[in-house]
């Protein structure tokens, strides 16, 4: 396992670099973290290079092995995967939902359901390695060349701006940059300049150079390999706290971001829980105040910070159908309703009738199509899952009714009649039944006509005095055509 990740990284060239911290006025004090090695997420994780977490607290997973982007909720649970036709490295948020993924010579942007919208990286903007993937407060997006040892910057609609840095050792260059992240207090774009073992800060409106945390070396404040880098914030929205992950050391850094002094060392070597063979990003989840770390060994390690754990959940979600009309005269209907955000929605119905895949029209509403009603009742059942795997159903009973079939009855028949047998004719739709009810003084007489394709006869004995005929047509499922003709039978001399 341990020989089959490191071919993935390259080899580290160990070159001197001169610390360079350029401190801001310090107006707080971050405190060294207390940690708590919490159950780590192993199921549905192969390969895990980098995470990034949306504001709904999910938080996505690169994944060669797993086939492309892992999309988990906050509980664990893995909601689904993204495909992506080349093996996966940085991935990014954007505003509307949807995730930048890097693809080597390029980054595919990708909508709320995973498909290709457009690419960074054509003409000017061309990658020879895309990595890490950063989006600022303006939506510009900043994505670290690790082959090119520069970082390109993209306007939110995919225009190419310019490119950070160049080759080399000074205050500024860059050599195999991996990670790059957004620091929103500051508003400066942080990178991890891998093979120079340091972290530099750069602000995000002019690209302008800010200061350097770390050197080469295996101490505090010191890094052989420096992958991944994210921050904590107090409740006033100040960064307390600068996590670095050192792939090689098999170890997180707790630093100081604004004073760049070392708070703690996180985790070693080893296999067991809470340990890390060669990590390779990290993601602070502050909604559960904890450390999200992609563990080389196969799995996605978690650390609690100062009290933090992993979110448990054992209650249904909520999940409400709209109220459907029980009755309906057409095939095809959309039922809506809403549902706990974060769960998701299916429909399955008891029939042949087909329901589309559910949509959504807000975090908590939806919406799903129905096609193909068979005649009689149909059961729809609505059935959510929320972020933990806790279930809930609804059903939906809807009565389909045909269309009455169309019915003529013979013209000309007579109102008054001294002949007790009458004869009445029409055309009706194929597959009906046709049943004609007699009232008259003596009661209520019925029988049904003879049909031949779509003709039909019945033969009626009138009863002295006044006739009712009642001639109904229906076919299975569907209403009834009716229509009504009134005989009056006088046989009596005058």
């Amino acid at each position: 396992m341990l020989t089959r990740l490191c071919a993935t990284l390259v080899t580290t060239v160990i070159m001197p670099v001169v610390l360079v911290i350029s401190l801001t006025s310090v107006t707080f004090a971050s405190t060294v973290p207390v940690i708590t090695v919490l159950s780590p997420v192993t199921r549905n994780v192969s390969s895990p290079v980098r995470v990034v977490l949306d504001q709904q607290g999910n938080y996505y997973v690169t994944d060669s092995r797993a086939g492309g982007v892992s999309k988990f909720s906050t509980y664990g649970r893995l909601l689904k995967t993204i495909p992506t036709p080349l093996a996966p490295l940085g991935v990014a948020v954007n505003d509307q939902g949807g995730l930048l993924v890097s693809q080597g010579s390029y980054v595919a942007v990708l909508d709320r359901n995973g498909a290709e919208s457009s690419r960074l990286g054509s003409g000017a903007g061309q990658f020879k390695k895309a990595n890490g993937i950063a989006i600022d407060a303006n939506g510009y997006i900043f994505v670290a060349d690790s082959l090119d040892d520069n970082i390109k910057v993209f306007t939110s609609a995919g225009q190419y701006v310019t490119a950070i840095g160049s080759t080399g050792t000074a205050a500024g260059q860059f050599t195999m940059p991996t990670a790059i992240t957004y620091e929103k207090k500051y508003n400066q774009i942080v990178v991890a300049d891998t093979i120079n073992g340091r972290v530099q800060f750069f602000d995000a409106s002019s690209y302008a150079y800010v200061k350097t945390i770390g050197r080469l070396g295996s101490k505090p404040l010191q890094f052989t390999s420096p992958q991944g880098v994210t921050f904590e914030y107090d409740a006033m929205g100040n960064p307390t706290r600068m996590y670095v992950v050192d792939t090689f050391q098999s170890t997180i850094q707790a630093i100081d971001p604004v004073a760049g002094t070392f708070l703690a060392f996180i985790s070693d070597f080893g296999t067991a829980n809470g340990q890390l063979v060669v990590p390779g990003d990290v993601a602070f989840d502050p909604s559960n105040k904890r450390l999200i770390v992609t563990n080389g060994y196969g799995y996605l390690t978690m650390f609690g910070i100062d009290g933090g754990t992993n979110p448990t959940k054992t209650t249904p979600p909520t999940l409400v159908i709209d109220p459907v009309a029980a009755n309906v005269a057409v095939p095809d209907i959309t039922i809506t309703g809403t549902v706990e955000s974060g769960s998701d929605v299916t429909v399955t119905t008891g029939t042949t009738a087909v329901a589309s895949p559910v949509a959504y029209t807000s975090a908590t509403t939806w919406t799903c199509s129905v096609t193909g009603l068979v005649p009689g009742t149909n059961v729809i059942t609505a059935s959510a899952v929320d972020g933990a795997g806790n279930t809930a159903s609804q059903t939906a009973t809807v009565i389909y009714t045909l269309p009455a079939p169309s019915l003529t009855i013979n013209s000309g028949l007579p109102t008054l009649t001294r002949i007790p047998s009458l004869t009445l004719t029409g055309t009706v739709d194929a597959g009906a039944t046709v049943v004609v009810d007699q009232s008259s003084v003596s009661g209520t007489v019925t029988g049904s006509a003879v049909i031949t394709d779509t003709s039909w006869s019945y033969e009626a004995t009138l009863v002295e005095g006044s006739n009712t005929l009642t001639v109904s047509a229906q076919t299975p499922g569907s209403s009834k055509a009716v229509v009504t003709t009134s005989v009056t039978l006088d046989t009596v001399a005058p």
